[in-house]
């Protein structure tokens, strides 16, 4: 991946194991925007800026059905955010934030959509920063076991069958990728809880695995991962 001297290298991709909360993608207006990069009322500030990279409690958002509408909350990441030490080893990299406009499509067909250009008008297509949320085609592509090779053809909206239960990311709640809707300005692709790909208002409160690369001369000399 390319950082954000513009040098390319190797880099280890770690995916949190659990969720840090429940959060608005992106919080303005009435359903949100699915611009990754806005500094309104986004998860990307909460966690390059805020108070999941600081490791202190502050201001999040949440979707209020009452006012429908995404509101503040108070969030606490003092024992879950980043410490000064981790802060260290991670890469300020590029993020490719190609969108596509369905989840009918195969890991194959995400991956070179979330590379691409095809977005909403105006919308960014890259982004630079330290903490993303993973791709859809990072999902696909963790099924494992013997329908592997089957799984990688099917469409990852079809996901929720034996696809779903051997995919090593799933995570059993709605949570949220990186990817937004190219045909539309506020819908954002998410994770079903049975394991499907599907999109929804920016503005809703879904799972949230923050998601970084590795400095690229950390090496793994053991464990388990």
């Amino acid at each position: 991946v390319e950082d954000s001297t513009g040098a390319k290298a190797s880099h280890v991709k770690l995916i949190r194991a659990a969720s840090i909360g429940s959060y608005s993608w992106n919080g303005s207006g009435v359903y949100g925007i699915n611009d990754w990069t806005s500094t309104t009322r986004s998860l990307r500030a909460t966690l390059n800026e805020g108070p999941y990279w600081n490791r202190t409690s502050g201001t999040c958002y949440e979707y209020d059905s009452s006012a429908i509408s995404a509101t503040s909350t108070t969030c606490n990441f003092s024992s879950t955010g980043l410490t000064d030490s981790a802060k260290t080893q991670i890469s300020n990299i590029k993020w490719n934030l190609g969108g596509h406009s369905t989840n009918d499509a195969p890991a194959s067909t995400f991956y070179t959509a979330e590379r691409g250009t095809t977005v909403y008008s105006g919308r960014p297509t890259e982004w630079t920063g330290y903490v993303g949320l993973m791709y859809p085609s990072d999902y696909g592509y963790a099924v494992g076991g013997s329908n592997r090779s089957s799984c990688l053809t099917t469409t990852l909206d079809s996901y929720s069958t034996s696809c779903a239960s051997s995919d090593w990311l799933k995570l059993g709640s709605i949570e949220w990728t990186l990817s937004p809707y190219s045909d539309g300005s506020y819908t954002v692709f998410y994770v079903s809880s049975d394991g499907s790909l599907n999109r929804t208002n920016a503005r809703n409160a879904n799972a949230v695995r923050p998601v970084v690369y590795l400095n690229s001369d950390i090496k793994k000399t053991g464990g388990s991962g």
